[in-house]
């Protein structure tokens, strides 16, 4: 046992020298902050949520068919009482008038989601050349309920008249594709009414309406948009609220909405001009995180503040988010 003990404590001595020594992984060095002076952002991806939303989820379809479910016993209703008046611009409420319905067609009757995939594909929420194209195509599906209601308006003897602020230059694909998806027309009227036809030179569609409504009836309004049923073009958030609340009886019995959350004149209304990174920045500044106080304005008829926002979130947001 003395003579094998020093050998062991040798052999221990000389482990313990020539062992390895443990290597120590540095702890990661944490990112260096995003720089929020000029930093790049994807216009396109603030359409991604909405679009796929209207493209994929059953929430969508059934919202869609729900719309024009009460559009079908808007219209028996209507055509029950000879003095019903479904639009602002009816004024002679004429008994004798042929019924006629007005619809519009972009996310109303036709879904041009595909077309917001390609923007997206290139970093926009918008490309004229590329909506050109997609008019030119006549690509659009149907709405889901749409061909339905219509199918079931033509048999109900009712004309409908399509007011679009597509171009003139894009009347005759858009004329395709409505015939495609077996949308009615009448041999004898025009009733796709573009803008830049007749003298319609603006977005605004109540000259249109009041057109239609020299001849017809009008029973009801469909739209996706609110300058589809009443004019509302450069009026603020409040002044749009409080339109909407002034005909608050005609929804769901004569104007009938469907639900777009990808675009609309609201967006003009929340952030006014500027280029698209600026348009998002002020979106993320009009959100809102907390109840509204008394001293905020609200509308009469809900608690919702109008202006301004609660919250102002801090620009450097956009980085994260983008």
């Amino acid at each position: 046992m003395k003579q094998i003990l020093p050998v062991f404590l040798a052999l221990l001595s000389f482990t313990c020298a020539t062992a390895p020594t443990p290597t120590v992984v540095p702890a990661p060095a944490p990112a260096p902050a995003a720089s929020t002076s000029g930093a790049p952002c994807d216009p396109g991806l603030s359409i991604l949520n909405a679009t796929l939303w209207v493209q994929t989820s059953a929430e969508y379809r059934a919202a869609a068919l729900q719309v024009f479910a009460a559009a079908h016993r808007g219209l028996d209703a209507a055509l029950d009482n000879p003095f019903a008046k479904g639009a602002l611009e009816e004024t002679a409420n004429d008994p004798s008038q042929p019924p006629a319905v007005i619809l519009d067609l972009d996310e109303t009757v036709l879904d041009n989601t595909a077309f917001e995939a390609r923007s997206m594909r290139i970093h926009k929420t918008y490309d004229e050349t590329l909506w050109k194209a997609w008019t030119a195509e006549g690509s659009a599906l149907a709405i889901p309920g749409a061909a339905d209601f219509l199918a079931y308006a033509k048999s109900r003897g009712v004309t409908l008249f399509y007011i679009t602020n597509r171009d003139l230059d894009e009347e005759a694909g858009t004329r395709r594709n409505l015939e495609k998806l077996g949308f009615p027309f009448d041999p004898k009227v025009d009733t796709l009414l573009v803008k830049g036809k007749n003298g319609w030179t603006t977005s605004d569609k109540s000259p249109r309406r009041a057109y239609v409504a020299a001849s017809y009836r009008i029973l009801l309004l469909l739209g996706d948009d609110l300058n589809d049923f009443i004019p509302a073009t450069g009026k603020s958030l409040a002044e749009r609220t409080a339109l909407v609340d002034s005909v608050r009886s005609w929804w769901g019995e004569t104007f009938f909405i469907v639900p777009n959350p990808i675009y609309g004149s609201w967006e003009r209304a929340l952030t006014g001009s500027g280029t698209p990174c600026e348009q998002m920045q002020k979106k993320l500044d009009a959100l809102r995180d907390k109840k509204c106080t008394s001293s905020r304005p609200r509308s009469s008829s809900h608690s919702r503040c109008l202006h301004p926002p609660c919250l102002h979130l801090p620009r450097n947001r956009r980085v994260s988010w983008w």
